[in-house]
């Protein structure tokens, strides 16, 4: 049976013969190195050609790098990490200057110089140096091993068990090999063409600049949009955030510019609208809940016609950093909450810990908080820590805790505030263990010793 019509059977029926004039039933179990492969979901088994297909493939890829020796195993994790390493660099890389723009500084020039010629040059760098990476492998993979090179047919009693069709399965994995191999080398001759067509008329053709052509007073003039952008880049005022190891964002006096691996995104900010779209919080420690990241995406909606949208995926401690550099307001719907500061984020960890000490009886407080006007005093300073450091180690006479006297004055947000305004922004880890004073009367006190109030009846009750 021809590997065509095997392709073919499988693609449109699932069914195939294993041998000339033996039709089989549709398979819906298949042995492999695992074990015995069973119960499709229903809605596999009905049309169960495609998963058959893959799951054939995953079982030869098994089998391939089962036969590969040591050393082609290693040159094929190592090559997989290096590719890695160079479309995705890590701090690391950074630092050493083993990134594409580290290493090919002269060619791509300074960016503070000329910001749309540098990186006219450098996403046509990345697209060049990234094509060549899949030759690069099958050259060196030609010239040092040739596991692909010859393999003789199996014969009928050495037929491999964890896999039907070993003759189309060696005649598959040939043709999967060769046409990869050619398209690589398609892709080396395929994209130094685009590029050489991008670079015909000063870059006339280039993505990035077929976006600043819309921009334009005049149709196709995108010249003097150009050097406004690097006239503003160049000013002290710019907010620039590396977003990731692939991407910044940038906002000048009036521009929002994202840098991404192949393309620059420009919006004009007077014709621009900004949302946030979602935000997303990741726990950090398992240990403690109140470690967490909160990552929030913005839509940047350019009114421009022709112009596509683009995200701003950033820290949402950095947000109120991006808000003061718009000039336009980042509309933030209702369902969507975030942290915008770090003193926001350490108000909602002390509101936490304070609802874990023990509650003050107290008379209701008819007047509003000292501090904002706005609510009413919840929280009571009232000396229950025990004195002692994270060792259990006696603390000194100075670094006690005192008792406070005052009556309940300050809402729990407003005295958080006050909290953390007095503490050292190099040691934010540790804010929640150390101390602060009264506003009133200056008595220290720390977390554990702010409880929340409840009037007499209430705790009876």
């Amino acid at each position: 049976m021809h590997l065509k019509s095997f392709l073919a059977a499988i693609f449109t029926t699932g069914k195939y013969q294993f041998k000339s004039g033996a039709r089989q039933a549709p398979i819906t179990a298949i042995s492999c190195p695992m074990g015995h492969i069973n119960k499709f979901p229903p809605s596999l088994t009905q049309s169960p050609g495609p998963v058959i297909f893959w799951l054939l493939v995953l079982v030869e890829i098994f089998k391939i790098f089962r036969n590969m020796d040591e050393s082609e195993l290693l040159f094929n994790l190592f090559y997989f990490l290096l590719c890695m390493c160079v479309l995705y660099p890590p701090e690391e890389f950074q630092r050493l200057g083993f990134t594409i723009e580290q290493l090919f500084s002269r060619f791509l020039g300074e960016e503070y110089l000329d910001f749309v010629g540098y990186h006219l040059r450098r996403t046509s760098l990345n697209l060049f140096v990234h094509s060549c990476l899949p030759a690069t492998y099958f050259l060196i993979h030609r010239l040092k091993f040739s596991v692909f090179a010859t393999e003789a047919p199996l014969e009928n009693n050495e037929l491999d068990p964890d896999f039907p069709m070993p003759q189309e399965a060696v005649a598959f994995k040939s043709l999967t090999w060769k046409m990869a191999q050619r398209f690589s080398v398609l892709a080396v001759l395929a994209v130094p063409a685009l590029i050489f067509n991008w670079h015909q008329n000063n870059w006339r053709r280039h993505p990035i600049n077929k976006t600043l052509a819309k921009y334009a007073n005049a149709p196709g003039s995108y010249s003097a949009v150009a050097r406004d952008i690097g006239t503003e880049f160049r000013r002290q005022d710019v907010y620039k955030r590396k977003l990731n190891s692939i991407s910044t964002v940038i906002t000048t006096e009036n521009w929002i510019i994202k840098t991404t691996m192949y393309n620059v995104n420009f919006a004009l900010q007077s014709n621009t609208s900004l949302c946030v779209s979602k935000a997303e919080t990741y726990n950090i420690s398992q240990h403690d809940q109140n470690d967490t990241l909160q990552m929030i995406s913005i839509i940047v909606r350019p009114t421009r016609e022709g112009v596509s949208d683009f995200h701003i995926r950033i820290n949402a401690l950095e947000f109120r950093s991006l808000e003061d550099r718009v000039r336009r307001p980042i509309t933030i719907p209702s369902n969507i909450q975030f942290h915008r500061s770090v003193i926001d984020r350490f108000v909602d960890v002390f509101k936490t810990q304070v609802a874990l000490n023990p509650i003050f009886t107290a008379e209701p407080i008819t007047e509003k908080c000292y501090a904002c006007m706005l609510a009413e005093p919840n929280i009571k300073i009232n000396k229950q820590c025990t004195d002692m450091d994270r060792a259990g180690v006696p603390l000194t006479d100075e670094a006690c805790c005192s008792n406070c006297y005052c009556r309940p004055m300050w809402c729990v947000e407003c005295l958080a505030r006050w909290f953390a305004a007095r503490q050292s922004d190099v040691d934010r880890e540790v804010w929640l263990e150390q101390k602060c004073t009264c506003p009133m009367c200056r008595a220290k006190f720390c977390v554990l010793d702010v409880s929340y109030i409840r009037a007499p009846e209430q705790e009876d009750s």
